[in-house]
């Protein structure tokens, strides 16, 4: 009886394009304003940078707890593009996330960190089964201080060895 209704569950959360298998991480509580601005994906987990570069996200808050998000570049192309997205704030205070033009960042994030709103840890628990979970971590400024972002991955438990930096972005550090 137990397994039929966990089978179930994962049946249901297939349905709903959810990976049953993905661990998001601790919650944590956070107002979704303070996740408004500007924001610049300089570190991920790898093979984001394979596809994409430059990578800035407008995160305006909008009736109905959306956020939308602008400013992706393709490294093969020299003007940054707009896509239409759909990330949605839901009663968990996760955020589903729906960028038909970019399948890769179909997923549900959770905000990891808060410690600052400088930097922005989000993990996903990718649409697709075969997707690995991506890690985002945003910016404020595009060159942010390594050491200031080694701090906050530790944070969360996380190494930012095991992580690529954009390299469209000439930082020096």
């Amino acid at each position: 009886m137990k397994w039929t209704a966990v089978a179930l569950m994962c049946s249901i959360v297939h349905l709903a394009s959810v990976n049953c298998q993905c661990d998001l991480g601790n919650k944590v509580d956070y107002d979704p304003k303070m996740v408004e601005g500007s924001r610049y994906l300089v570190y991920s987990s790898p093979d984001i940078f394979d596809e994409l570069s430059k990578i800035q996200i407008e995160f305006t808050l909008e009736e109905g707890a959306y956020f939308s998000i602008r400013n992706i570049t393709f490294k093969n192309v020299t003007e940054a593009r707009v896509f239409n997205s759909s990330w949605k704030i839901n009663s968990d205070k996760d955020i589903d996330a729906v960028t038909p033009e970019i399948p890769k960042f179909n997923a549900v994030y959770r905000l990891l960190s808060k410690e600052t709103r400088a930097i922005l840890i989000f993990k996903s628990c990718p649409a697709a089964y075969d997707e690995t979970p991506l890690i985002f971590v945003l910016t404020e400024e595009q060159c942010p201080k390594k050491e200031t972002v080694e701090h906050a991955l530790a944070d969360v438990g996380l190494d930012i060895t095991n992580f690529s930096k954009d390299p469209a972005v000439d930082c020096r550090n």
